[in-house]
């Protein structure tokens, strides 16, 4: 499910990154994008990181002698900086960014292929993984990097040929179904042999990355499309609640490690909820916070 998040995190923020390079200009673009992401990146790095015991100084020496770095939860936003600077310097090649088009939903086999496609560039990137590290250059976990920028360059497309105005229940339910052919494929594979479990993962990150994210889209722009003065609150706060998220988690389960029961479940919920209401609560008080307002 985490990994759902991530490739949906890449989709949507690549869905407003063409009418926001439309809007303000490529050099406008990339200093924006190197402030607004770059800045909670190093707070990340010097404040909160060390903050929970990953100390500054050890992590800046591991970096030295490996080129592995640990940027948090951050790594996102510093992988989304390239990913951004990239696509602007790509585009700004052209006449200019292309009009959206009313364009159909690619076909069901054309979706399948390209979760096909992605196979080989997986053990590829998982093996620059296995030889670089999990955080090399910041870049966590490589072996996730080909449906991070697949799903990056969807949202891109998305926005241009107004996909999500043409998502239905029928992409949902084939999403499901590509969901559900990756997970018996992994089960199968790992009844035969549990060594196989790690590669099968690798062979079916694609159904699953693009299958639920078919149906999560859907799901949201059908049932939670919604514009209130408490979604209006939430989504102000949520780029601060991210950031910030790991405070929250540190004070939490420091205080409810004494008491830690043997279902993870139970864990998960204790410390979970707790959390998340303390980091959307911090994250209030930061987004009122002069310079801080202006970042967040």
């Amino acid at each position: 499910m985490n990994h759902i998040t991530q490739v949906c995190f890449f989709f949507i923020s690549a869905y407003f990154v063409t009418s926001s390079q439309e809007r303000k200009g490529q050099r406008l673009f990339i200093k924006d994008k190197c402030i607004r992401l770059g800045i909670p990146v190093l707070i990340s790095l010097v404040v909160i990181n060390p903050f929970i015991d990953n100390g500054f100084i050890n992590n800046f020496t591991i970096f030295i002698k490996t080129g592995n770095i640990d940027l948090g939860v951050t790594w996102f936003c510093w992988t989304l900086i390239v990913f951004s600077i990239v696509y602007s310097i790509v585009v700004n090649n052209k006449a200019m960014v292309e009009e959206r088009i009313d364009s159909p939903f690619p076909a069901v086999w054309i979706i399948i292929v390209f979760a096909f496609i992605w196979i080989p560039l997986n053990y590829i990137f998982l093996y620059l993984q296995n030889v670089g590290g999990y955080n090399l250059m910041g870049f966590r976990s490589l072996g996730n990097f080909p449906a991070y920028m697949a799903m990056f360059c969807l949202g891109i497309q998305a926005y241009r040929y107004q996909w999500l105005d043409k998502l239905t229940v029928k992409h949902a339910s084939v999403g499901i179904c590509m969901w559900l052919f990756a997970f018996i494929t992994m089960f199968y594979l790992h009844a035969i042999n549990s060594e196989y479990t790690s590669s099968s993962y690798v062979l079916i990150r694609g159904f699953t990355a693009i299958g639920m994210s078919m149906c999560v889209l859907y799901v949201f722009k059908t049932f939670f499309n919604k514009n209130n003065d408490w979604t209006k609150w939430l989504s102000r706060t949520a780029f601060a609640a991210y950031v910030f998220q790991d405070i929250a988690l540190y004070f939490v389960a420091k205080i409810y490690q004494p008491l830690m029961t043997q279902t993870p479940l139970i864990n998960f919920v204790i410390v979970g909820i707790p959390s998340v209401i303390i980091a959307f609560a911090l994250a209030g008080v930061i987004c009122k916070t002069p310079k801080l307002k202006e970042i967040f």
